[in-house]
């Protein structure tokens, strides 16, 4: 009876009848008091629509149950809290729940993984050794304890990892099925460590220091199960491709694609791909990417979307909509396919990728990656429709249906950057300019477009100014993130190309990846403040003619909408862009595409190791 309680409540919640959605669940509940799944549900709805006292109500009615019936529920609260920042709250919980359910493997991750976020890395591996000494043989808890040794060793320097390899040998009497999963983390350790001591002793032949790379490598490969052993493979290929032996990783992806699954088929082909645009044979590289897209274009999105990235690094755009068009005609439900379309549209202007982002949110509402798109065209201080308050709303959905999107977190901190340091600054400037709108005798609308650019021209230059005399005063604030390095280390974002850009390592944190976007965007943004500023100015000048009638002479131009902010977007193409305003020749909207400049540079541009880390570094070959 539970399950169709579950199943009517899905389909209130989808219908966006969030109400009937609580109903359904609260009479559920007076029928099933004791059902997890529907407890369960009803803390997650309750979380979502932001009535955390109503979960904790129904928390509260499992005092009285046994720890039998009611722990699953008691560790989703638990998870809940830790969620809401009540960090003192959920660990007791945690506490509580690995003393009496010591069996249940999965807590003693969640538990340990909750401290290495939020607590201290040496109590999360202590909690580790407890779920290890109550269940030796629960693989999973040793790739969280090789993690967090790593992280110990390279913070010591001790490039061999002696912490990481002990419990490798320790993690000998897991099942065999994923003894080979030990071994193959263990020679990505190893080879993160190489690198890493190359940057001390760069006099060192790195061949040399992935000995034990390969040694780790060989045993995952003869432990692995036969259809895995391809992606052993290419994680190999990979590593002798970070030492220049291009020849031998295209050599083992060649082993990888004779023994891979028809399911992997397409990625091995990707993988290969890569390889020889890495090597500089695009034509290669293009019959591979042609071969899979004919062989497995119908079933897997990816291999579209690396023909468009590769026709978008050699710089030919229109190639690149091509591809991108004719994938949507067979992946329509792919947000990620319609992100890089709208991005390939920057240069049509602005009102073309809006046409593209209304068809994508009608095909994928929820998208992450799309909302992510429209909250980039709102904050390109280029564009004709610059909004900081449009781009707060489309991120808000992005991080809500994509928690895994990185990049929505990250253009978030921009965001934050941006109102925490320039909308103080910009405000004084604007306030001068409406004195003196006001001030004025009733103008026309040309007049009205002359006085916002003198005045959009001279707030450039006052921050032009400042930034040359004292760069340091325009971030003089600090800004809290708190509160996203919380929602951001609860979501755990895996992919995304500001995310792979701003993480150092494939074992870094949420936090740590934030902590390092700060350091970057905050070089960005201090950069390029006038302008930003300047957008915000030229902004607040069409909204006050939009708001004073009676000062410029309108022609009869009147709303024809029903609709205010189409209106308003309408008036805002009309006036003159920033670009012409500000005629800048070195900076341009392309620049801004994304939250760092620095991402949006040509391929050509790029260095080798830079190259090999954006191909290579991305996705994980196993999960």
């Amino acid at each position: 009876a539970s399950q169709c309680w579950l199943e009517y409540s899905k389909l209130e919640e989808e219908s966006g009848n969030l109400k009937r959605c609580a109903d359904i669940l609260e009479e559920g509940l007076q029928h099933c008091s004791t059902n997890e799944n529907l407890l369960v549900r009803a803390l997650k709805f309750y979380e979502r629509t932001g009535h955390l006292d109503h979960s904790r109500q129904l928390l509260a009615r499992l005092k009285d149950s046994s720890i039998e019936k009611s722990w699953k529920t008691i560790l989703e609260g638990a998870q809940m809290e830790a969620r809401a920042g009540r960090y003192s709250i959920a660990r007791e919980w945690l506490k509580y729940l690995t003393h009496h359910v010591p069996w249940y493997g999965p807590l003693y991750k969640i538990h340990s993984e909750f401290e290495r976020d939020y607590g201290d890395p040496a109590e999360a591996f202590s909690i580790v050794e407890k779920g290890l000494k109550e269940l030796p043989r629960y693989g999973p808890l040793y790739l969280v304890a090789f993690r967090l040794l790593e992280k110990d060793d390279l913070s010591r320097k001790a490039y061999d990892l002696p912490k990481t390899m002990d419990m490798v040998s320790r993690a000998d009497n897991i099942s065999r099925e994923l003894l080979w999963r030990v071994h193959f983390e263990a020679a990505q350790s190893q080879e993160r460590a190489a690198v890493l001591l190359m940057g001390e002793k760069p006099k060192l032949s790195l061949k040399k220091a992935l000995y034990a790379t390969r040694r780790s490598y060989s045993k995952a490969i003869m432990l692995s199960p036969p259809n895995l052993v391809w992606k052993i493979w290419l994680a190999s290929g990979r590593t002798e491709v970070s030492c220049g032996n291009t020849n031998g990783a295209r050599d083992l992806f060649l082993r990888a694609y004779d023994c891979v699954t028809e399911k992997g088929r397409s990625t091995v082909l990707l993988e290969c791909a890569r390889l020889e645009e890495f090597c500089g044979d695009l034509a290669l590289s293009r019959s591979i990417l042609c071969k899979a897209r004919n062989e497995h274009g119908k079933s897997d999105w990816k291999v579209w979307l690396s023909s468009v990235n590769l026709e978008c690094r050699c710089g030919l755009r229109e190639r690149a909509i091509v591809f991108a068009q004719d994938a949507l005609d067979i992946h329509r439900g792919t947000g990620r396919l319609w992100a890089a379309l709208i991005q390939l549209r920057h240069e049509d202007g602005e009102m073309s990728q809006m046409k593209v982002l209304k068809l994508a949110l009608k095909s994928v509402p929820k998208s992450g990656e799309v909302w992510c798109e429209g909250a980039r065209i709102s904050l390109n201080p280029f564009c004709p429709t610059f909004d900081l308050q449009a781009a707060s709303r489309h991120l808000v959905f992005a991080a809500r249906f994509t928690p895994q999107y990185g990049d929505s977190f990250l253009e978030q901190l921009r965001l934050d950057m941006i109102g925490k340091w320039l909308v103080p600054l910009a405000q004084p400037l604007i306030n001068k300019m409406y004195d003196g709108f006001l001030k004025s005798n009733k103008m026309g609308r040309e007049e009205a477009y002359q006085f916002i650019t003198q005045c959009t021209k001279k707030a450039a230059d006052a921050m032009k100014a400042q930034l040359k005399r004292k760069p340091n005063s325009i971030a003089k604030d600090v800004v809290d993130t708190s509160e996203l390095e919380l929602h951001c280390c609860s979501a755990n974002p895996n992919y995304g190309h500001l995310w792979f850009q701003c993480r150092v390592s494939p074992i870094d944190s949420a936090r740590e990846v934030i902590a390092e976007a700060k350091d970057v965007m905050a070089s960005d943004i201090i950069n390029y403040s006038y302008i930003y500023v300047a957008a915000m100015v030229r902004r607040a000048g069409i909204m006050m003619i939009i708001h004073h009638p009676e000062i410029v002479d309108s022609n009869g131009v009147e709303n024809p909408y029903n609709d205010f902010d189409r209106f308003v977007n309408q008036q805002l193409r009309l006036a003159p862009t920033l670009d012409v305003i500000l005629s800048e020749k070195e900076v341009s909207g392309s620049m801004f595409v994304t939250g760092l400049t620095d991402s949006n540079k040509r391929w050509n541009t790029y260095s080798l190791a830079e190259k090999r880390r954006i191909l290579f570094g991305s996705d994980s070959l196993v999960n």
